[in-house]
């Protein structure tokens, strides 16, 4: 059942838009088998390339991609055998299983055929054979051709590879402290033989050792003392640095770990709005708040950049997690690796130059907007404040910078995928100095 689960769960990343999530049927499952069909779709989802390369290369005749029931079955397979602790047999075998009684039986033998040819071929061999040394990198790190041809440009071959091996390791599970329902003490303890190791610079960041079923199922998360949260994002609400008593906007809220951070910063003591535009995903933010214990919270549903919102009002600092191209956090969300097209970041461009524009309007004069993306691209990170600064005089950087931040030579923020274990993040932290 949990490799059928992983079948279904790929199969829906790779004909809809929405993220990788396990289907309803998945609620029959155990813990165990949860977990399995989550690492076996995540797996085939990070490795997609090479999986497709290797397949087609081992076929007598094409699949056709409208058999996508097939498709999945021959990737997951793989992914276990090669990547797995799962015996070639096994996989192969499951995979023939799964294809029995259903309509596409016939294809069993041709997928038993397929299977087990990949797993006989020199890869190294089929790897050297790609002239290309992009086109190989991309095939063997699996990423689509554009993104590698992109960071190649920039990084060079070796801080290219770096950064996609890096985007290939599989996540830790970080969280951080809840300081307004308990203590990082308390916490620790309840915690104890599932704490990993604890960050050098961020008092409240806990990494904690993998684990079987939902995140729900760890002791506190129902009582609000800890959110799911990355290091690299833990250093944001810092960077504003909110004080009691403040007005604070957070305007691209949602699901809403950073704007409790924020009130965790200032004892409950701030009234905060927090927007969001997508009503899908206004339950998940109202949960957190609940889980989380936050107080004096208005949430106001609507677009951000739209200068009619919250026309009339003023706030004394800003966060701004604007929608990105999300190459930072590949390694937590593989499917990012096949959704994203070159086209799409100068969309996203324009969309986060219009939210920066509008938000920035509601910034008190000596007030603080801080702008912050998981994505890698200088087009969406210092580019874009750079560009924003030049038409916007009454603004500038911000030169106060939380204690052990890490921080390029302007100051921003910027943490590299896989660096220190976090995922790839940037923000910078801007004043209002004038009308």
């Amino acid at each position: 059942m949990a490799r059928l689960t992983a079948v279904q769960a790929v199969m829906g990343v790779l004909r809809s838009t929405a993220p990788l999530q396990l289907p309803a049927s998945a609620e029959r499952l155990s813990g165990r088998d949860r977990a399995l069909a989550m690492e076996i779709a995540t797996g085939t989802l990070r490795h997609l390339a090479t999986l497709d390369y290797l397949l087609k290369s081992c076929m007598n005749r094409p699949l056709p991609d409208k058999h996508q029931f097939i498709w999945a079955v021959l990737r997951t397979a793989l992914y276990q055998a090669l990547y797995l602790r799962i015996p070639e047999r096994a996989a192969v075998y499951e995979a023939v299983e799964l294809l029995k009684g259903r309509r596409e039986e016939s294809w069993s033998g041709f997928a038993n055929g397929v299977l087990r040819a990949v797993l006989r071929v020199d890869r190294q061999a089929l790897w050297q054979e790609i002239k290309n040394p992009q086109q190989r990198m991309a095939v063997q790190e699996s990423y689509p051709e554009w993104l590698v041809a992109r960071w190649w440009q920039r990084l060079g071959e070796e801080g290219t590879r770096r950064r996609l091996q890096a985007g290939n390791q599989i996540p830790p599970l970080t969280v951080r402290v809840n300081t307004l329902a308990t203590t990082t003490e308390r916490l620790l303890e309840a915690l104890a033989e599932r704490v990993l190791v604890r960050s050098a610079s961020l008092e409240e960041a806990i990494t904690l050792r993998p684990g079987e079923g939902a995140v729900e199922k760890i002791p506190g998360y129902g009582n609000g003392w800890f959110a799911v949260q990355d290091q690299a994002a833990q250093w944001v609400a810092p960077l504003l640095a909110p004080q009691p008593g403040e007005c604070i906007l957070d305007a691209c809220a949602a699901p809403g770990g950073k704007t409790a951070h924020l009130a965790a910063l200032a004892g409950n003591q701030l009234r905060l709005t927090a927007v969001e535009k997508d009503p899908a995903r206004l339950p998940r933010l109202l949960e957190n708040m609940q889980r989380l214990r936050v107080q004096e919270v208005e949430i106001v549903t609507g677009d951000a950049g739209d200068p009619a919102l919250l026309a009339g009002r003023s706030f004394d600092r800003a966060l701004l997690d604007v929608p990105c191209s999300g190459t930072g956090v590949i390694r937590r969300h593989p499917e990012i690796k096949w959704r994203r097209q070159p086209e799409d970041l100068q969309r996203l461009c324009v969309e986060q130059q219009r939210i920066l524009q509008a938000v920035a309007t509601r910034v008190k004069v000596g007030g603080t907007l801080v702008y912050a993306t998981c994505s890698l691209e200088p087009e969406e990170n210092e580019q874009q404040v750079e560009h924003f600064l030049s038409q916007h005089p009454q603004w500038r950087r911000q030169s106060v910078r939380p204690a052990g931040m890490p921080a390029d030579e302007r100051g921003d923020l910027r943490i590299e995928m896989g660096e220190a274990d976090c995922d790839g993040f940037y923000a910078a932290s801007l004043q209002r100095v004038g009308e």
